[in-house]
């Protein structure tokens, strides 16, 4: 008999925490499907115009880093929110100068069921409405007359010690160019014939941007030439790293 008490005295207290434990679970499910009030997340903004439908993708990190995609390029910055005021602030920058620096006010709405939604409010009054999404994969439209010029293969470093940044150009055998400057990446596109350097890029309505430029390879150095500007790039086996990056 005494036996059994001691067993039953075991087994209350494990009960008791195993209960707890479930209530606890079902509490933060519920919590976190009807009011989950985190800004972390990814957000999509569709949009429409002539040219059809098209979405910027923003997607707040941790460390209070974020970026935002449209087309073929993705910004990143930080972000700080003030939770009293419910707003947010972001900032970012691309070519050594600042590109976004704007706060906004910011309401949730909906739920996991009916689709989470962000509100982001200018100084202006204009709102701007998200929608909880993940996927994002941008769109690469590739030529069909491409072939592999193995010289131009690799990244390829430019610094501008004037204005103070610096950017990669990696072209990959799959005819996929990855264009780096700090706080920004360009993906999309390339071909060759050995001297012209054709490229594109997809934009946030959709169209695809299509650039021209010659190039030439000599020593490890890469050299851009177009009417505005003569660029020079070192081969290096070094780029800059970037979050979500295509393979």
């Amino acid at each position: 008999m005494s036996s059994k008490k001691s067993k039953l005295s075991v087994d209350t207290p494990v009960m008791i925490t195993l209960f707890i434990v479930v209530i606890s679970i079902i509490i933060l499910s519920v919590w976190k499907i009807f009011f989950d009030t985190s800004i972390k997340n990814s957000w999509r903004l569709t949009m429409n115009d002539d040219n059809g439908e098209y979405f910027y993708q923003l997607t707040f990190r941790d460390n209070n880093e974020f970026d935002y995609s449209f087309g073929g390029i993705t910004y990143t910055g930080r972000y700080s929110i003030d939770r009293q005021k419910s707003s947010v602030t972001l900032v970012s920058s691309s070519y050594g100068y600042d590109n976004l620096n704007s706060r906004f006010n910011y309401q949730f709405s909906g739920n996991s069921f009916s689709g989470r939604k962000l509100s982001l409010i200018n100084e202006d009054n204009d709102e701007l409405l998200f929608t909880s999404n993940n996927n994002y994969v941008p769109v690469i439209t590739y030529y069909n007359d491409f072939s592999p010029d193995e010289a131009l293969l690799g990244s390829w470093l430019y610094k501008d010690t004037e204005k103070g940044y610096n950017y990669t150009f990696t072209f990959y055998d799959d005819g996929r160019y990855e264009y780096l400057c700090e706080g920004s990446r360009h993906i999309g596109a390339y071909k060759t014939d050995g001297k012209i350097l054709d490229y594109n890029l997809i934009t946030d309505s959709g169209n695809i941007d299509n650039e021209t430029m010659k190039y030439s390879i000599t020593d490890n150095k890469l050299t851009f030439i177009t009417d505005s500007f003569t660029n020079t790039l070192t081969k290096t086996d070094n780029k800059f790293s970037f979050e979500n990056e295509i393979k």
